[in-house]
């Protein structure tokens, strides 16, 4: 059984090991709500921007300038964390790793400078084509061509299919070992119980599995759940 105060306790201490490590410039409150965790805005104006058609520069700023990011990243990159709960179990999540478009003078970020002023010193550089990457789970939106679980990249129309929801210590794993592997070599420690970590049960459908989808170790119990970390 999943409870909002584990996940918001899972989350909590992921981002506090990543901000301690220096691995992050700045991290949000998460807020927690009846049946949510999330990231809490610095100072969004108006309804959060799920997403655009393709990723942008201004998608970025704007998340960046609104604080809608549970973690800003040592380079300026974005995580975003947000899961859901329905009787116990996880009913929808998204997981999100937008890199920053610019390749930045790191030292910026330190110097006091707001991180969206830093952004607007780059505007006439060269842009760092890097796609945003975002784990999504919504089991009550499975339908077909949209998988429950799913890894969208470019696209808001590329949707390939998962094994199971993603537990925030995979996914956190998942970033650094393809994104920032020296780091990741660097806090193995942190990482290295991520594959134990599971969060819900097999959600791929017969179609699903006939078609390419990304696949890890979900230990089923005899009962048919997962065992819970």
């Amino acid at each position: 059984m999943t409870t909002v105060r584990a996940l918001h306790d899972q989350l909590r201490n992921a981002l506090d090991y990543l901000s301690v490590a220096g691995l992050t410039y700045f991290t949000t409150d998460i807020s927690m709500g009846a049946t949510s965790v999330s990231w809490h805005p610095l100072d969004r104006k108006g309804a959060f921007i799920e997403s655009f058609e393709h990723p942008t520069v201004d998608q970025y700023a704007t998340w960046l300038a609104s604080g809608d990011y549970s973690a800003l990243l040592y380079d300026g990159s974005l995580i975003q964390l947000f899961y859901e709960v329905d009787d116990g179990e996880i009913s929808r999540h998204r997981l999100s790793y937008f890199p920053c478009p610019y390749n930045l003078d790191r030292a910026l970020l330190g110097d006091g400078i707001p991180p969206a002023d830093v952004i607007e010193l780059y505007r006439d550089r060269d842009v760092a084509l890097r796609s945003p990457i975002r784990f999504d789970f919504d089991r009550h939106a499975a339908d077909d061509g949209h998988p429950a679980s799913h890894f969208t990249v470019n696209s808001i129309d590329c949707r390939i299919a998962c094994v199971a929801p993603l537990h925030v210590m995979r996914f956190l794993d998942f970033i650094f070992r393809h994104f920032h592997a020296q780091l990741h070599a660097a806090h193995r420690h942190f990482f290295e119980t991520a594959h134990a970590q599971h969060i819900g049960p097999p959600s791929l459908n017969d179609d699903d599995r006939r078609t390419v989808h990304l696949a890890w170790d979900v230990h089923a119990t005899s009962t048919g759940g997962v065992l819970g970390r």
